[in-house]
């Protein structure tokens, strides 16, 4: 890995503690600019609760945040360290795994879909 990665992952890490921090003091958490646009959850939403949950060892409360992240969270955590582990030997993912995250990447959005779905008709 390059150095200059190494430093992107830093400040990454240092601006996510910092921001855990933020938030627990002060409560005020970055809102989610589609839902205060649209007023429909992106499938993204929650994932500050979800990570604030974690972090106090509420699983429950994580689940509830966001569900489908919580369940395939350690899947795409894997991916990651996947990945990383690969471009360190100066290699990219296979197409197969490639593949995999396109069909996560649509079964994340019609999370989004079945949820606003279930929240305004269900």
């Amino acid at each position: 890995m390059k150095n200059r990665d190494r430093w992107i992952w830093l400040w990454i890490l240092i601006i996510g503690i910092l921001y855990y921090i933020w938030a627990r003091v002060t409560g005020i958490w970055i809102p989610c600019p589609f839902r205060k646009i649209t007023g429909w959850l992106c499938p993204g939403c929650g994932i500050t609760t979800l990570f604030m949950s974690l972090a106090r060892f509420d699983f429950r409360g994580a689940f509830h945040a966001n569900p489908f992240l919580f369940i395939t969270g350690p899947v795409l955590l894997a991916e990651v360290i996947y990945d990383y582990v690969l471009r360190m030997k100066g290699r990219k993912l296979p197409k197969w795994n490639q593949i995999c995250l396109y069909i996560y990447l649509v079964m994340l959005i019609a999370f989004g879909i079945i949820r606003n779905f279930v929240r305004f008709y269900g």
